[in-house]
Order: structure tokens, then C-alpha cells, then sequence
């Protein structure tokens, strides 16, 4: 079983490869060698390639200081956003104070907060934090909830039959229950602030590779604003490849389907003889 997981891998990651290089010939071949895409609308791998070159001195710091303001905003939200959620689900009477509040706000756009962001905080780092955290709560928030409330009342009813108190049930029952669960809400709600790191760029501070793309826009120069992009999908695809790695790591002892519904077949009936 192990052996053929890792062959199904092993093959996934060959067609994955084969894809991106199949991409790469085409693209080469539309903008470097016939020219059948103008530069400014699709720019050429050696465009790119000049255009990371223009950039290195600036890009090291505008990474770091992108890195700093999308994960603290992350961190932030997730811790803020599942505490939440769980209290929702503990107390009815927080649930009764805040559900309504949540429900109310969570339809309203993040982004369009920006402006009242920059008025209620000032320009700085600490606007663009609160914005990445507001929109990860609001994720994370209905998510651990709707968790709680979708947890088999078979597991609290047993415990609680055996003597267990609320608290203990919660916090040896249903908080382990929900980890799994939360695992795909994390890695939305991380996608979820790189998109809000490109916004709250905006906001007027000087440094991060959201206003080094604003730059770019400025002057034109569509070459630098592909590879701003690139390095948001490489960073953002790192980021979720390290939450699918502490996955494995904490869910261990999960039951799940590695890829698809590949091998599982319906159990047959034995006839009694």
C-alpha cells in the first residue's frame, strides 16, 4: 500500500512537471520566438528575466517586509478568528452577543475598509496587519464554528454520560475533533491575506512588494509587475506546502484519502452459507 502511495506521487509530480514545462515551451514560443504577444500585454521569460535582474536590489527587502506584514496578519487572525468561534460555540450567551455582529459584518468587504483603516489607524504597518487579520478572522471564525456545530453529538453524549464536565468535554473531545477540519480553512484564509497584503500595500507605506508593484504600474513596466506576481504565487505556494506539511504532522492520526476516491471499493455482502 505504502509502495503504490508512493508511485501514485511519484507519477502526480512527473505530469506536474511535465505541465509546467510544457507551459513554459509555449509561452517561450508565443513571446520570445514568433512574437505573436506583444510585451506589454504577456511578457517574454527573458523579459522576466531582465526585470528580476532590475529589481534584486530591492527585492530581498521588499519579500522580508511582505513576509512580516502577511504573517503577523495571519497569526493574528487565526489565533483571533478560532478563539472566537470556539467561544461561540461554548457560551450561548456570547454566541447570542457576538452571532448577530458577525453576521452583520461578515458580508461587508474587507477592502472596502481600506479607507476607513487609514482614517481609524493612521498609515503604517499596523493598519495593514489589522486588515490581513480582520479578513482571516471573519474565515476562520465561521469556519471553527460551523466545525463545532457539525461534530457528531454521539461523541459529548458519551462523555458526558461517563461524568465528564463541559469544560473537560470541550477541551479533550471537541477541540481535538475539529483540528482536521480547520486544516482546509487555514490554508484559504492563507491565500486569503497574501490577497489582502496586495491591498493593504496600498495604504501608503513605502515598502513591501505590494508598493514595489504599485511602482511598476506607475511607469508601465508590465515585465516587473509578472514578476511581482510570480513571487506572490512562490510564496504563496510555499506557505501552503508548509501547512500541508504540519497537516501530516498533527493529523496524523486521521483516516483520509490521499488524492481521490482511487481504490476504494464497496464492501460485499457475505452470504451465509
Amino acid at each position: 500500500m505504502f509502495l503504490w502511495k508512493g508511485i501514485v506521487m511519484k507519477r502526480n509530480k512527473i505530469i506536474l512537471a511535465g505541465i509546467l514545462l510544457v507551459m513554459f515551451v509555449i509561452w517561450t514560443l508565443i513571446t520570445e520566438v514568433f512574437g505573436l504577444i506583444a510585451s506589454h500585454f504577456l511578457p517574454s521569460p527573458v523579459d522576466i528575466f531582465n526585470s528580476v535582474m532590475d529589481l534584486s536590489s530591492i527585492l530581498g527587502s521588499a519579500i522580508l517586509a511582505s513576509l512580516k506584514i502577511t504573517m503577523s496578519g495571519l497569526v493574528l487572525g487565526l489565533i483571533t478568528g478560532i478563539m472566537v468561534g470556539m467561544i461561540m460555540a461554548y457560551s450561548k450567551a456570547f454566541m447570542d452577543i457576538v452571532g448577530p455582529m458577525m453576521e452583520f459584518t461578515r458580508p461587508i468587504p474587507v477592502l472596502a475598509l481600506i479607507p476607513l483603516f487609514m482614517l481609524w489607524f493612521g498609515l503604517g504597518q499596523t493598519p495593514q496587519v489589522l486588515l490581513i487579520a480582520l479578513g482571516v478572522m471573519a474565515i476562520m471564525g465561521v469556519q471553527t464554528y460551523e466545525a463545532i456545530r457539525n461534530m457528531p453529538m454521539v461523541y459529548i453524549r458519551a462523555a458526558f454520560n461517563l461524568g465528564a464536565k463541559k469544560r473537560k468535554v470541550f477541551t479533550s473531545i471537541v477541540m481535538p475533533y475539529i483540528v482536521p477540519h480547520l486544516i482546509g480553512a487555514v490554508r484559504v484564509a492563507a491565500a486569503a491575506a497574501w490577497g489582502l497584503d496586495v491591498a493593504a500595500e496600498f495604504m501608503g507605506v513605502q515598502v513591501g512588494l505590494g508598493y514595489t508593484m504599485v511602482i511598476q504600474q506607475i511607469y508601465l513596466n508590465v515585465p516587473g509587475i509578472v514578476t511581482i506576481v510570480i513571487i506572490y504565487s512562490i510564496l504563496a505556494i510555499v506557505l501552503d506546502k508548509l501547512i500541508q506539511l504540519a497537516q501530516s504532522k498533527l493529523t496524523h492520526w486521521t483516516e483520509r484519502s490521499s488524492v481521490s476516491f482511487e481504490g476504494i471499493v464497496p464492501v460485499k455482502k457475505v452470504r451465509n452459507k
